[in-house]
């Protein structure tokens, strides 16, 4: 009879070990969160943009798109593909040619999104302001 005591006792140790780590290992998921800033937050068509991303994968390649009446609209520098690549810290710095795109605009609130090749994803809103 003892032994089965001993058994079930290491069982129900195994079991709990096992919940902590991988409730742990959920934890540890959790806490990477990824973040886009876009600087200004509002502004006239044509106006410039910077873009800030933090959180994503190291060496991942970003995009960062707006939608704009369904066509998406990439923000980027010459000859880099349309992507910017995430630094050692997992964060990035884009400052594109163009701004605020000036076709096919209409004032209100629009999504950016920035999407990397290895499944990071984040998103910051921009205020397009009616051009005065």
């Amino acid at each position: 009879m003892r032994n089965w005591m001993k058994i079930g006792i290491l069982l129900i140790s195994v079991v709990l070990v096992m919940t902590i780590i991988s409730v742990g290992m959920a934890f540890a998921e959790e806490e990477k969160v990824t973040s886009l800033v876009v600087d200004p937050i509002s502004g006239e068509p044509g106006a410039k943009l910077a873009f800030y991303g933090a959180g994503f994968i190291p060496g991942e390649k970003v995009k960062v798109i707006m939608a704009v009446d369904g066509v998406p609209f990439a923000f980027a520098v010459a000859n880099t593909g349309g992507f910017v690549t995430v630094n050692v810290y997992g964060a990035f710095k884009l400052v594109p040619a163009g701004g605020i795109p000036t076709v096919m605009l209409k004032p209100g609130i629009y999504t950016i999104e920035a999407i990397g090749d290895k499944g990071s994803r984040a998103t910051a809103p921009l205020e397009v302001l009616e051009k005065k």
